[in-house]
């Protein structure tokens, strides 16, 4: 029994340190997302509350607004967002997800951004 319960353990230790990946994108209702690796997450400028249902997949939340981040094995993400009265929609990634390497990564930091390499 002694063993389950810190194998438990141990695993949501694991997923609580999952990482949100650096990104920016736009919503179709014009909501503004930042979210830097690891966190935090800002919606409109505004930091949300951030959930991690496993390593790739992660919910912010502020104000009413929901955005669900999706992250793929090659570290792609695909943005959504769910708004009050049941507005929803994809968002458009502009920058981080893979594609483009932050002008701020330092050397020592390059190997955990594709687009860098």
């Amino acid at each position: 029994m002694r063993i389950l319960l810190a194998v438990a353990m141990v695993v949501a230790a694991g997923a609580a340190q999952a990482k949100v990946p650096f990104l920016n994108a736009t919503c179709g209702d014009g909501t503004e997302v930042h979210a830097d690796e690891g966190g935090p997450v800002y919606i409109n400028g505004n930091e949300a509350s951030l959930s991690a249902s496993n390593e790739s997949y992660y919910e912010a939340k502020h104000e009413g607004v929901t955005i669900s981040i999706s992250v793929s094995p090659d570290g792609s993400a695909d943005v959504s967002y769910t708004g009050s009265g049941g507005a929803n929609g994809i968002c458009q990634v502009s920058g981080g997800g893979g594609d483009e390497c932050p002008a701020d990564v330092s050397e020592a930091d390059r190997a955990n951004y594709p687009a860098c390499n």
